[in-house]
């Protein structure tokens, strides 16, 4: 099922309307989402304190790039109800894990760490690229160091002012998965 721009969709991009990021006016933009894309940005728009303005992230980059096999989606589902899921990127140059978010009634169920392996099976790499705020860096810091992430620089203001954002395995070449 298809969902118009516009038709169901105000209400979720309502927040980014007013956005200066949003310049296209992304709201009325002629768009089709599939049903389990709009469940997908409704998981991840609780993640849009760190990272303002996902929506139009969501579907001006990660639903194209899923329609041309650029971006995946790993989810995980628990008695048909999403509970995990994490976006990467797969381009010319970057193989990024874009986005992670579990529910926390599941934190430390290992959820986490599958999305990580899964889509960093996807990418061919142990060792992709993540970027995480400095908010969320406790969250992902064990899972980390368990993969042997390597912190290669931080950027102040990158998606929020005054916030600073760790980016892991900045690299131009990858090296190959060890699994």
């Amino acid at each position: 099922m298809a969902v118009q721009g516009g038709e169901g969709m105000e209400n979720i991009l309502m927040a980014c309307e007013q956005n200066e990021w949003n310049k296209a006016g992304i709201v009325g933009y002629p768009f089709d989402l599939q049903s389990k894309e709009v469940e997908v940005l409704s998981f991840i728009l609780p993640l849009s304190h760190d990272y303002p303005c996902i929506e139009s992230w969501y579907i001006e980059k990660v639903v194209p790039g899923l329609r041309n096999g650029t971006r995946k989606i790993e989810r995980v589902e628990r008695n048909g109800k999403l509970v995990a899921l994490g976006i990467a990127k797969h381009e010319e140059g970057e193989k990024k894990i874009c986005t992670v978010r579990v529910l926390p009634e599941y934190f430390g169920r290992g959820m986490g760490v599958r999305v990580f392996e899964s889509l960093m099976s996807w990418l061919g790499t142990d060792l992709p690229h993540a970027t995480v705020s400095e908010d969320k860096l406790p969250a992902f810091d064990k899972l980390f160091t368990k993969m042997g992430y390597n912190l290669t620089s931080t950027e102040s203001g990158l998606y929020r002012e005054g916030k600073v954002e760790y980016k892991f395995n900045e690299t131009i070449s990858f090296p190959p998965r060890l699994s």
